[in-house]
């Protein structure tokens, strides 16, 4: 186990230093600027913020506060903020936490299929956890869904534990972690399916009136519904998410199943020939007491179906398969060499199942390598302004709606251009210049040099920085 320990920790090492500008920078941008401004903005764990003053509500509400209201902070954001105190305020250190989570995982996954299949099916489930090309992009990101898998496969080690030795110390681990698991995302109650039939696979039909399993699923879903209580009262720091169902009703169009199960679950996650060992694994039924992860994948094709359009749009939204996946791998590895009753035929398997492996984690990769590539000049136009201009500076980040440049530059504004409910106009800057905004940045030189906009900055404001990559204006007097 150490040895995998070792090797996951080398993999998640790569390009852990890259600028927060690579794949999903934007939705990972959001989480960091909370992250860094409860470590040094204060400890209001009540209240997350972002850099953005632009509402992104369902309604438009004017957010001053830059409320953001998603995950509870104690589930995930507290502690990259401890290490970034304690480490220093980079990127790596960002990353480094979500390694940690991820590599928390992968143990308590071998712990818990141990105890429900065999050791060996343990460590092979971890292995494959460790070096999945699409888990190992995505254990190194600041995404909310790697705490969430470590939660989901620890609460249900400590549940399972609970139910085998009936030790209280269990039981509480188990709610503590559940509940956590709960306040990292809504979709998360999908996990009440493997965890109730933790309960039936110990008790059957007793478990339902049994008082320790209410007692169990009441004292984990109380956090959340406290939770959600108390966001309700900040409606201008919830993201807009209506969207994420349904929207052009996608839900069971033949581009949804092509998306989800051809190209995210098949391509990315299994590397097309991981989708033997996985099926193999699906198929041996009956032959260990596993049903909770049947349960588990239940539960989340539950989730991909009723968040349709999320799931299509955003290849993250599949990151909570990865544990399953690698367990119905290692169970289909384990499945198929056991078929083999001769000695030539277990190697001749053997040999098989390493190419087999090879093939699907080189596709995979092949695949998620571009991940790795940064967006083109935000990090350097973010190192600029962060060292060029004062710390309380407002910045005008005219990139779009996509709030990776505010981040960068570690500075409080707005985000407009494309996507934003802000255009890049005369008006717009105006506007926050009112407000106190004192720069305007763009990466996006090649889209408005010719336009009357960049006319009216050159004409208005001093050009202060301009390279082949981005462009810094100075707000704070015109010309």
């Amino acid at each position: 186990m150490l040895l995998i320990l070792i090797l996951g920790l080398g993999l998640r090492l790569y390009k852990v230093k890259a600028p927060l500008a690579d794949h999903h920078s934007w939705r990972q941008a959001d989480s960091a600027a909370v992250i860094r401004n409860l470590a040094f903005g204060g400890w209001d764990i009540l209240h997350p913020q972002v850099n953005n003053f632009v509402p992104n509500n369902a309604k438009g509400l004017a957010n001053p506060q830059r409320y953001f209201f998603e995950d509870f902070p104690l589930s995930f954001d507290i502690y990259p903020a401890l290490l970034l105190r304690v480490l220093g305020n980079q990127t790596a250190v960002l990353r480094l936490s979500s390694i940690i989570f991820s590599l928390l995982t992968l143990i308590f996954l071998n712990w818990l299929v141990a105890d429900l299949v065999t050791p060996t099916a343990g460590l092979l489930a971890a292995f494959i956890y460790a070096v999945l090309p699409f888990s190992i992009f995505f254990s190194r990101g600041v995404f909310q869904e790697i705490p969430l898998n470590f939660y989901a496969v620890s609460s249900l080690f400590f549940l399972n534990r609970y139910l085998r030795e009936e030790k209280w110390s269990w039981f509480g681990g188990s709610v503590i972690l559940s509940s956590l698991l709960f306040l990292t995302k809504p979709y998360a109650l999908v996990f009440l399916l493997p965890q109730l039939l933790l309960f039936w696979q110990k008790e059957g039909i007793k478990a339902i009136r049994n008082w320790r399993t209410w007692a169990f699923f009441v004292a984990s879903l109380i956090p959340f519904a406290l939770w959600w209580l108390w966001v309700r009262n900040f409606p201008e720091g919830m993201p807009y998410s209506v969207w994420l169902f349904n929207e052009g009703g996608i839900r069971f169009k033949g581009s949804f199943f092509y998306w989800i199960f051809a190209q995210r679950l098949g391509m990315l996650i299994l590397g097309f020939w991981g989708i033997l060992f996985f099926g193999a694994g699906l198929l041996l039924l009956n032959q260990y007491s596993d049903g909770v992860f049947y349960g588990w994948l239940a539960g989340l094709l539950v989730y991909v179906f009723v968040i349709a359009k999320g799931n299509v749009t955003h290849d993250y939204y599949q990151v909570p398969f990865l544990p399953v996946s690698a367990y119905f791998m290692a169970k289909g590895i384990i499945g198929i060499l056991g078929w083999q009753k001769k000695f030539w035929q277990k190697t001749t398997a053997s040999f098989l199942i390493i190419i087999f492996l090879g093939f699907s984690l080189a596709f995979s990769w092949y695949q998620v390598r571009d991940f790795y590539n940064l967006t083109s000049g935000i990090d350097l136009a973010g190192e600029w302004v962060n060292r060029n201009t004062p710390p309380e500076s407002l910045v005008i980040a005219g990139d779009g709606a996509d709030p990776t440049l505010l981040y960068n530059t570690n500075r409080r504004g707005w985000t407009v251009g494309y996507g934003s409910i802000f255009e890049n106009t005369k008006e717009t800057v105006e506007k926050f210049r009112a407000e106190g905004a004192d720069y305007y940045v763009t990466t996006t030189l090649g889209q408005i040099k010719n336009t009357p906009f960049y006319q009216y900055l050159k004409e208005n404001y001093q050009l202060i920085k301009e390279t082949d990559q981005f462009v810094v204006f100075d707000l704070r007097g015109k010309k």
